[in-house]
C-alpha cells in the first residue's frame, strides 16, 4: 500500500506538474548518450549519504519509479494508472 501512495504521487506530480514543490523534486535523467533506456524516461536519483536519506521522497519516489515497467508508466491518464499499476504490484507480491 505505501509503494503505491508512492508511485500514484509521483505519476499526479510528472502529469500534471502539481504540486509543484513534489514536482520540483522529480527531475529527468540526463544522459549525454542516446540509450535504450530513454525511452522509458528515467528520473534523476541524487546521491544520499546515510539510509534515511534513501527514504527521502526525493530518493524514494525516483527509484521506485524507475523500476516501474514503461507499459505502467506510459499511461496517459490516472485511472489508466491505478489500474496498471495495481495489477503490477498484485503479479510482483504474488507471482503466478
Amino acid at each position: 500500500m505505501h509503494y503505491r501512495i508512492i508511485y500514484t504521487i509521483s505519476y499526479q506530480a510528472l502529469a500534471s506538474k502539481q504540486p509543484t514543490y513534489l514536482n520540483s523534486m522529480l527531475t529527468p535523467a540526463r544522459n549525454s548518450r542516446e540509450l535504450r533506456s530513454t525511452s522509458s524516461n528515467p528520473l534523476y536519483i541524487p546521491r544520499v549519504k546515510t539510509k534515511a536519506g534513501t527514504r527521502a521522497f526525493s530518493v524514494a519516489a525516483p527509484t521506485l519509479w524507475n523500476s516501474l515497467p514503461v507499459s505502467v508508466k506510459s499511461e496517459g491518464n490516472i485511472v489508466s494508472f491505478r489500474r496498471r499499476l495495481k495489477t503490477y504490484l498484485f503479479n510482483a507480491a504474488y507471482p503466478p
